[in-house]
């Protein structure tokens, strides 16, 4: 049983949770919703022992010691938090790594392989009896820089209970990012360790199907409780945008943006794919869709001049060969890219200017119009003027998803735009994309959800 009595949490002198009261049962598992900004991850850290309360405590009855030192202890044993973004540090291991590296095969001799990121615990895999379809057996020998977002989720959540089988796992929106493969395969992993090992579960997630085990839903709304959900049911919540795209298929003699012809991806001996043929026209509307690990982001890496292997194939931009003469930032100031690892390696937890500012710094000509256009359309009239450290998942997604649409350009690569984004946030960006691009811009976007392919039903390429 949990129980927090009367919390005060306060971040650099910005009282978020006040006087806050809620109380878990051993057989509860829960999960936390609430718009962008709502105090969802705060709670998390809080539950996790990370915050320190001017006011207040929370109590576990599976957490024993007559001194602080030994309580901290204990917390550090059984509570296992896993922050959203718990990837970043995760994939550099304490190496400085640049973004890119991921899809480089020489020079990075010294990157960690998954066996490594194990060690010693590599040979108690057998004893947590997990199901198949969670193994990692098979990438044991590869380097963690080469693993998609689903295969490396997997492997941050084994090195955890390797190390220990907590009593209580917090989770900071797990599901994004994941294939639907993948995401079923965490529910039916989660599911098991609640069940077989009796660890408790609390997750934060805005529209997923999640693990049968979850039983109870929290809103949030302002630091507030809004609503308790004590007879939820799983299942899918949320809801699609109906909203519907018709992208006009372009005629042979449309000006093209992107070609490929016969493009092969390989690292070693493994060929990611071969023979790969791609026409992208002027003004189209693509979504680009497959499992983790089919080489979508890579792709985006080969059109966003990143990727060192383009230089060696037969790839066309705006009509010109890669290659052929033409800078890396000639062929950038023609695109507005957002990704995860652009996000990732931004570190904005040790940024202390505003999201208004960031945008300021980055821009050398900022058109103050049309910002201050965005911040009113997206509803940021709040967050863009926090420190950047204190946003949200959602709201740090969704800055620089503004950030792309501060300049227009003609080719708009977006991946995994929606992740992180509460329901009311999903839908204002499909509108915006519906209705503020100009018709010549070309928009590819990278998704691993039904309902977005739906808004992008004429054109798709899966992988």
């Amino acid at each position: 049983m949990i129980v927090i009595k009367n919390i005060d949490v306060v971040k650099s002198g910005r009282c978020l949770f006040k006087n806050f009261s809620w109380e878990i049962q051993n057989n509860e598992n829960w999960v936390i919703t609430g718009v962008n900004g709502s105090g969802k991850t705060i709670l998390l850290e809080a539950l996790s022992g990370v915050l320190h309360f001017p006011n207040g405590e929370i109590c576990y009855d599976f957490i024993a010691g007559d001194t602080w030192e030994e309580r901290y202890n204990e917390k550090r044993k059984q509570i296992n938090y896993i922050p959203a973004h718990a990837l970043d540090n995760f994939i550099k291991g304490g190496q400085e790594l640049y973004y890119q590296q991921r899809y480089y095969d020489l020079g990075d001799e010294d990157i960690a392989t998954v066996r490594a990121m194990l060690g010693e615990n590599v040979n108690k895999m057998d004893k947590l009896n997990m199901p198949a379809s969670l193994s990692i057996a098979h990438l044991l020998d590869v380097e963690v820089t080469k693993l998609s977002n689903g295969q490396l989720k997997k492997l941050l959540l084994l090195r955890n209970f390797l190390k220990g089988i907590p009593k209580l796992l917090l989770l900071d929106y797990p599901f994004e990012g994941l294939d639907f493969e993948s995401r079923e395969n965490l529910c039916e992993f989660i599911d098991f360790m609640s069940s077989h090992h009796h660890v408790q579960v609390i997750l934060v997630d805005h529209h997923h199907h999640l693990p049968a085990c979850i039983n109870r839903r929290l809103f949030l709304n302002n630091f507030e409780i809004e609503k308790v959900d004590r007879s939820y049911i799983s299942g899918i919540h949320g809801h699609d945008a109906m909203i519907s795209l018709t992208s006009k298929v372009h005629g042979n003699d449309a000006e093209e943006v992107v070609r490929m012809q016969n493009v092969q991806l390989k690292y070693g001996d493994k060929i990611i794919f071969e023979n790969f043929n791609w026409k992208v026209s002027k003004g189209e509307r693509w979504a680009l869709v497959g499992r983790n690990g089919a080489g979508k982001t890579t792709l985006f890496s080969m059109i966003f001049a990143d990727h060192p292997q383009a230089y060696a194939q037969r790839i066309f931009l705006f009509g010109k060969r890669r290659g052929s003469g033409e800078s890396i930032w000639d062929i950038k100031k023609r695109i507005n890219y957002l990704g995860p690892e652009q996000i990732s390696y931004l570190n904005h937890k040790g940024m202390s200017i505003s999201g208004k500012d960031y945008f300021r710094d980055v821009h050398s000509k900022l058109d103050e119009e049309v910002l201050n256009g965005l911040i009113v359309y997206f509803h940021a009239e709040e967050f863009i003027k926090k420190p950047m450290r204190f946003l949200s998942s959602g709201e740090l997604q969704l800055l620089m998803i503004m950030n792309c649409f501060l300049v227009e350009k003609e080719l708009l690569l977006l991946d995994e735009p929606f992740q992180f984004l509460d329901d009311f946030q999903k839908e204002r960006l499909t509108r915006y994309l519906l209705t503020h691009l100009k018709g010549d811009t070309t928009l590819i976007l990278i998704t691993h959800y039904a309902h977005d392919i739906r808004q992008w039903t004429d054109l798709r390429m899966e992988m």
